[in-house]
């Protein structure tokens, strides 16, 4: 068989070396990121990480990065993904709804937040400098940030509206509007060098401020919910008392 007739030269066929190639590449743009997220923590606000820095820091020649990126842009909107995904991937772990009552839910959520954005204030400032790898170059990180938490909040609530046969529509605007709410505010909290309030004090606002939205929202179907009662308690109970319960 002819080198060109091989299975493994087929289109769309991956060699091993192919594919051993690719991981060694991930494994080092991984290395690369890692170590620009680390010079950045370390670095004064508004200041530019050299790319030999970040080369040095991974262990690799600077030739290296350049091949593993096309320049500049794309290393610094592959660090702002790289962020994004860290942190989203923490806030999802928080916004588990299969334990705690809906204040306990908002409470961890937002404190996840405001840990984050408290302890890493340099990698926010640099995160709303510019896209992410795959967003459209006029939204930055933390917009795209926060639009992806939205999402992942009203999937949420959808799923829980089919599950108890409520109509989730009223609860549309009610994500992005709490997300926003959030970081708006623990922005301004964090950027004052005396605030009034102590971060956990900020929280608890903050996390009562979300419970008010959603129970608005809530009663304009009829749905009157306890914050502090176990949310699977009180899916299972509007669900076993089918859609006359939400006003249906």
């Amino acid at each position: 068989m002819s080198i060109a007739s091989s299975p493994s030269r087929m289109p769309g066929a991956i060699s091993g070396y192919d594919a051993r190639w690719e991981q060694h590449n991930s494994e080092r743009q991984t290395l690369i990121l890692q170590a620009a997220v680390a010079l950045l923590e370390e670095s004064p606000a508004g200041t530019d990480v050299p790319v030999h820095l970040i080369a040095k820091r991974a262990g690799l020649a600077k030739s290296v990065v350049y091949r593993q990126f096309s320049g500049r842009e794309e290393l610094e909107r592959r660090i702002r993904s790289y962020l994004v995904d860290d942190f989203a991937r923490v806030l999802d772990a928080e916004l588990d709804v299969s334990s705690g009552s809906i204040r306990e839910i908002l409470t961890r959520t937002i404190r996840a937040v405001a840990d984050w954005m408290s302890d890493h204030p340099r990698l926010v400032e640099f995160a709303r400098t510019g896209p992410t790898h795959t967003a459209d170059p006029g939204i930055d990180a933390v917009s795209s940030l926060k639009l992806r938490m939205s999402e992942t909040a009203q999937e949420l609530i959808a799923s829980i509206g089919r599950i108890i046969g409520a109509d989730p529509a009223p609860f549309a605007s009610v994500p992005f509007a709490v997300v926003t709410m959030v970081e708006g505010v623990l922005a301004t909290w964090i950027r004052d060098p005396r605030p009034s309030r102590s971060r956990a004090e900020i929280v608890a606002d903050l996390a009562a401020f979300a419970w008010y939205v959603l129970d608005g929202a809530a009663r304009s179907i009829g749905l009157a919910v306890d914050p502090d009662d176990e949310l699977t308690a009180v899916i299972a109970g509007f669900a076993d008392a089918g859609p006359s319960a939400v006003g249906l």
